[in-house]
C-alpha cells in the first residue's frame, strides 16, 4: 500500500469511528443481522461494537476506503441515511480532489478532517534530512510514540486509527504518527520535534537529533 493509500485509509477510519459513536446498541444488532451472510455466528457472538463489526467486514473484503457500498446499503436499510451520507460527503472530497485517486490524503469536514495537497506530503517524504529524522526517532521512541503523538497535537481519533492500521507493527505506529504530523503542520520543523520530544522528557532522543541536526549545518 502506497504512502498515499495509507494515508486515505486511516481518514477513512476516522470516519467510521465517528459512525460508530452514532449508533445504538439495537442499531448494531441489526447491523450485524444485515451481515449474517458474511459473518458466522460465532464470530457475530464475539462483536460488541460498531469497530468491531467494521473490522469484521474489513477481513472479508466487504468494507474499504474505496468499497463502501455494503455499509451504505445497511446503514440506509437501518433507516440511517445521515450515516451513508457522511460516509459520501468522504468520497466525494476524494473525488474532488484527485480525479485520478492519486493526490494525497483527503477527509471530509463532518469528519473533522480537511483536504491536503500533494506538494507537502512529497516534499516530506522525498526529503533526505526528514527521512534521517523519522528514522533515528522511530529507532528509539518504541511504546513512547503515543506519549509523542499527543505532544505534537494529534488527536485520539488519530492515535487510534494508527494504532489500528499498524497493529502489532510498533515502529511504523511511531513513524506514522510523525508522517501524519509532519503533512498537517506544512511549517513543521525538526526543531517543533525536538521540543516535544523535550516534554515527553525523552532528552536521550531529542540530544540526538540535535546533534544530527548541528551535524548538517557544519
Amino acid at each position: 500500500m502506497s504512502d498515499t493509500e495509507q494515508r486515505r485509509s486511516i481518514e477513512f477510519k476516522k470516519v467510521l469511528n465517528e459512525i460508530g459513536k452514532k449508533l445504538t446498541d439495537s442499531q448494531l444488532a441489526s447491523l450485524k443481522f444485515l451481515c449474517s451472510d458474511y459473518i458466522g455466528r460465532r464470530r457475530q457472538e464475539e462483536i460488541q461494537s460498531p469497530l468491531q463489526l467494521f473490522q469484521a467486514l474489513e477481513e472479508r473484503d466487504k468494507l474499504r476506503h474505496d468499497n463502501t457500498d455494503f455499509l451504505k446499503e445497511i446503514l440506509r436499510t437501518e433507516k440511517r441515511e445521515d450515516l451513508a451520507k457522511d460516509i459520501e460527503a468522504f468520497e466525494h472530497v476524494c473525488t474532488d480532489s484527485n480525479p485520478t485517486r492519486d493526490s494525497g490524503p483527503v477527509t471530509t469536514d463532518r469528519g473533522r478532517l480537511t483536504a491536503r495537497g500533494t506538494q507537502r506530503q512529497q516534499s516530506v517524504h522525498q526529503d533526505a534530512r526528514w527521512q534521517q529524522v523519522f528514522d533515528l526517532v522511530e529507532d528509539n521512541l518504541g511504546r513512547n510514540w503515543r506519549q509523542l503523538a499527543r505532544k505534537l497535537h494529534l488527536t485520539e481519533t488519530d492515535i487510534e486509527c494508527i494504532s489500528e492500521d499498524y497493529s502489532r507493527r510498533l515502529r511504523e505506529q511511531g513513524r506514522q504518527a510523525l508522517i501524519l504530523w509532519s503533512e498537517k503542520n506544512e511549517d513543521a520543523t525538526f526543531q517543533d520535534l525536538v521540543t516535544a520530544l523535550r516534554r515527553c522528557q525523552l532528552n536521550d532522543i531529542a540530544d540526538q537529533l540535535e546533534k544530527k541536526i548541528a551535524s548538517w549545518n557544519q
